[in-house]
């Protein structure tokens, strides 16, 4: 017998968070899936119809939509991730809640994920209490200091110098030939970052800025960027920033990440750069966030495809 636990759970989640952002008078937005071109995101890789490209996210529709003025607005969206394996917690094709606000930071923007999340757990009711009011919940968490306690030298040195980080891979004994330091920095993270974070609802900051092209980077610390990720069982639930406006630099990555994946890469997104350019006389941060994850949490579920039932492939 078919087990629609999960599917109701996010059902349930969608209409909740809906709720949220509706009595806040944020605006729903309904984004394109097919776009003619998407961003050249490091680390992400489009699909292709072969004139079209699925979205990697709602963010471009909705930063064209922030750029005509139409103020703080969210989106529910298909989001497609192409050359990532799948997994429990990860396939191609996802739904992610994505918002923005005008007037706000990525400080801000961790208080509405945190008050979102717990609207939405108080709507589910007792079967679902995932997070527990302790006094250790929500804690902030600094990467710069996880990453010296667990790695044994300091985020500085990893980013100014890039032999630091191969020598930690080789004492770990991760393979290193042919490696490029992204493909390095993502192992490190996932097997000795996440894995050594609190349990309870935590908020992850101090992300190397070289790793986030499209959030603002640190007035103090340009090296760093400002944004959060939020972990909940030490499983990645949502993204957020405060919006990057500096459209020359995020050109030179766009151009960097074309030149790298060659002739059949997607055209470089001048419409979001535009709209980039746009939102320059303003301060903008948002947040995407998986639902299907949320409802794995708050269902109990064992695998992504519970929640995404018609999903083929089971994995």
């Amino acid at each position: 017998m078919i087990n629609f636990k999960p599917v109701f759970i996010r059902e349930e989640i969608i209409r909740s968070a809906r709720k949220f952002f509706y009595e806040q008078n944020f605006h729903e937005v309904i984004v394109p899936v097919l776009n003619k071109t998407v961003p050249h995101e490091p680390n992400l890789y489009p699909f292709s119809t072969g004139e079209y490209f699925l979205s990697l996210s709602p963010e471009r529709g909705l930063k064209r939509m922030l750029s005509r003025g139409m103020g703080n607005c969210f989106a529910f969206a298909k989001s497609f991730r192409n050359l990532e394996k799948s997994g429990s917690w990860h396939i191609p094709e996802f739904l992610m809640l994505e918002w923005y606000r005008h007037d706000a930071d990525y400080l801000s923007i961790m208080k509405d994920t945190k008050q979102l999340i717990l609207s939405i757990q108080s709507t589910l009711g007792k079967e679902s209490q995932i997070i527990k009011s302790t006094q250790h919940s929500w804690e902030i968490v600094s990467l710069q200091d996880v990453f010296k306690r667990n790695m044994g030298v300091s985020l500085m040195e990893v980013l100014k110098q890039e032999s630091v980080l191969f020598d930690i891979a080789r004492k770990k004994n991760y393979k290193t030939n042919h490696a490029t330091w992204r493909g390095l920095w993502d192992q490190v993270f996932v097997n000795d970052i996440e894995q050594n974070l609190p349990s309870g609802p935590v908020f992850l900051t101090d992300y190397p800025a070289i790793l986030s092209p499209l959030c603002k980077p640190q007035q103090d610390k340009p090296y760093l960027a400002e944004r959060f990720e939020l972990y909940i069982d030490k499983i990645e639930i949502a993204n957020g920033n405060t919006e990057n406006t500096d459209v020359s630099s995020m050109r030179k990555v766009f151009e960097k990440e074309k030149q790298q994946r060659g002739s059949s890469s997607q055209p470089i997104d001048e419409e979001f750069l535009a709209a980039s350019q746009a939102l320059q006389k303003g301060s903008y941060a948002g947040c995407g966030l998986g639902i299907d994850r949320l409802a794995m949490l708050f269902s109990g579920a064992d695998s992504i495809c519970d929640v995404e039932q018609l999903w083929e492939v089971k994995v």
